[in-house]
């Protein structure tokens, strides 16, 4: 199965070839090309299985390269990456039924989650249309259905290492001010994707994990009696004593000084 990525930047190229686990994903080759003209040249000489093409490039857009290919070369599948959260450009994605529309700059997680359904959808029209992909080499046979085991394997292994990273890194920045997008960055993966896998696992938003943490963390310091109260707050990352009390009386029932009174 082969890959051709095609990007008008040649630095977004090589840093997707540098980045993506090319273990994982199986392609036994990845072209690139750096327009329309060249990427048609190749998909006329190589086989094409998946396109990962750049949407705004000069002369002619990813989005006419995609619409070209899904004409001459249908089973080929299609994602398209693209700096504008445009919903006319996503409205012709989907007219085009493109596995993927991924917004720049992409997370390494999204890509290689997206090219996973790629190829899943390659080997589904294989199966479907009775043909056999050739393997990639007599040492590593397997299975359609076991390939599509380990992807979805490293998806949820991926996912779970990602979770872990954030939740430590909240751990050791409490104090400090946080951002979905410094956790995103620190797991090393979107803010969308980074947020709905912590609801996934802790069925709250990232922001109420990190209030959640807080607070404990604030109780936890409550019970040194040589603390001010603001201390506490401080070191629980609230610059704002008001706001702090509000925030621990919701989780608590009581305010700071309630709960205090109650170690005694």
């Amino acid at each position: 199965m082969n890959l051709l990525i095609v990007d008008d930047e040649t630095l977004a190229i090589q840093g997707l070839v540098d980045d993506l686990p090319w273990e994982e994903l199986q392609f036994d080759e990845v072209f690139t090309a750096s327009g329309y003209a060249q990427a048609i040249n190749l998909f006329r000489t190589k086989t094409v299985d998946v396109l990962l093409c750049d949407i705004e490039m000069p002369l002619k857009s990813g989005l006419e390269l995609a619409a070209w290919a899904k004409e001459h070369y249908p089973a080929t599948q299609c994602i398209l990456l693209t700096c504008h959260d445009d919903f006319a450009f996503a409205r012709q994605a989907i007219q085009l039924e493109c596995v993927g529309y991924i917004l720049k700059p992409a997370d390494t997680y999204e890509v290689t989650e997206v090219l996973l359904k790629a190829i899943r959808k390659v080997r589904q029209h294989l199966r479907d249309s009775g043909q056999e992909q050739p393997p990639r080499s007599s040492s590593s046979r397997q299975s359609a259905s076991a390939c599509e085991e380990c992807d979805e394997e490293y998806i949820r292994s991926h996912s779970a290492h990602a979770v872990e990273k954030a939740e430590t890194y909240i751990r050791l920045h409490l104090a400090d001010p946080l951002t979905v997008d410094s956790i995103a960055a620190a797991a090393g993966m979107s803010a969308t994707h980074i947020s709905r896998l912590f609801k996934k696992k802790h069925d709250m938003t990232l922001i109420d994990y990190i209030t959640e943490e807080r607070i404990r963390l604030a109780m936890k310091l409550l019970k040194n009696e040589s603390l001010p109260v603001s201390t506490v707050a401080m070191r629980s990352g609230y610059s704002n004593y008001s706001y702090f009390t509000k925030a621990f009386k919701k989780y608590t029932g009581k305010t700071p000084r309630e709960y205090r009174q109650e170690l005694l």
